[in-house]
């Protein structure tokens, strides 16, 4: 096997307080979901061992091998005494999380561009405090703008600015809200390979588990996007894919789009997230690292089998989860979407740097 089990240091930092001993842990990474989790637990213990500083709400980190891999906040901190001891469990998510838990204000009700957004809810207002840094990205990217619903997360506020330029937002391992193309990443200078092989060359597997789907229930044949401007003007725009052979028409309602060109944006860009999750490839995989570094989504990989043939070809690493148990050791698991899918949410291809 290429990919070996490995001892990887996982350290969970809270108030200057490092705990690196743990009998169960779960570490997400997702392209497709704003705040990722992650819960750490010890099984057996005879007494609370947390320091009394220690508690929900707290800012922390977590690193593999000393690299940060999530910046986060403390959600929850349970607790059980059964007849094997105490368990204890520390869960949260990253930094997004506070973002998609508190509403905008409603002083927003006006157009504003992701740039006026992000001084006056991120860097400014009542979550100045938290330590979120902004990412490097193109001006060109914070002029998309949107008008803010009563009752709505400041994280769906800004998703629908970037959207507006054809953007990703997401939040770095650092604690970085990022804005651009999640799949922009410095690659490994070695493209990992996967194989998963029933006849002479199984000794080449690397591979623990694979589960392969491609659903095209959400997907359509024709979507055609209507709505309505501020100024009473109607809009329709209409995108088509012949992929799939049963005529499926889908009819959204856009609130967002106060043109033409945008609706018939956001047409396309619906039709290509439609596809992107027709097709999925699961690879669960020993250890978490790939020759020093932890897995990453963003990443570039490619599948070959004879088990599987229709999912041999080049993915992209969509979301990671590193898991360690005490029965199964580090293990990481690989959610797959097809590389000539991965480009597709972001529609201005043009401003991704080559």
């Amino acid at each position: 096997m290429l990919f070996k089990s490995d001892n990887s240091n996982i350290a969970l930092h809270i108030d200057g307080v490092e705990c690196d001993t743990w009998d169960d842990i779960t570490i997400d990474s997702d392209i497709g979901i704003p705040a990722d989790a992650f819960s750490f637990s010890w099984f057996g213990a005879e007494h609370d061992a947390l320091p009394s500083n220690i508690s929900a709400g707290h800012i922390c980190r977590v690193t593999c091998d000393g690299e940060t891999v999530l910046t986060g906040i403390l959600d929850r901190i349970s607790q059980r005494m059964g007849r094997n001891g105490l368990i204890t469990n520390l869960s949260g998510r990253d930094l997004a999380g506070q973002l998609l838990d508190c509403s905008a204000p409603i002083d927003a009700a006006t157009n504003l561009s992701l740039s006026e957004l992000i001084k006056r809810y991120v860097t400014g207002g009542d979550l100045a405090s938290l330590p979120i840094k902004i990412g490097n990205v193109a001006q060109d990217w914070l002029k998309g703008k949107t008008g803010v619903d009563i009752g709505e997360s400041i994280w769906d506020v800004l998703s629908a600015a970037a959207q507006a330029s054809g953007q990703y937002v997401w939040m770095s391992a650092a604690g970085e809200l990022m804005i651009g193309n999640p799949f922009d990443v410095l690659q490994p200078k070695v493209k990992p390979k996967f194989y998963l092989y029933s006849d002479e060359r199984r000794e080449q597997n690397n591979v623990l588990a694979a589960d392969y789907q491609n659903d095209v229930s959400n997907a359509f044949s024709s979507i055609e996007i209507i709505g309505q401007n501020n100024k009473g003007k109607n809009f329709k725009a209409e995108v088509t894919d012949s992929r799939i052979a049963v005529k499926r028409h889908n009819i959204i309602s856009d609130s967002r789009s106060d043109t033409q060109a945008e609706a018939e944006r956001f047409a396309k860009k619906a039709m290509a997230d439609a596809w992107l999750n027709a097709t999925d490839l699961t690879l669960s995989v020993s250890g978490w690292m790939y020759k020093g570094q932890p897995w990453q989504t963003g990443w570039a990989v490619s599948f070959d089998s004879d088990v599987i043939p229709r999912a041999k070809g080049d993915w992209v690493i969509y979301a990671r989860t590193l898991q360690f148990s005490r029965v199964d050791g580090h293990i990481t698991e690989l959610n797959l979407k097809r590389r000539e899918d991965w480009m597709q949410p972001v529609k201005h291809t043009d401003l991704i740097r080559k």
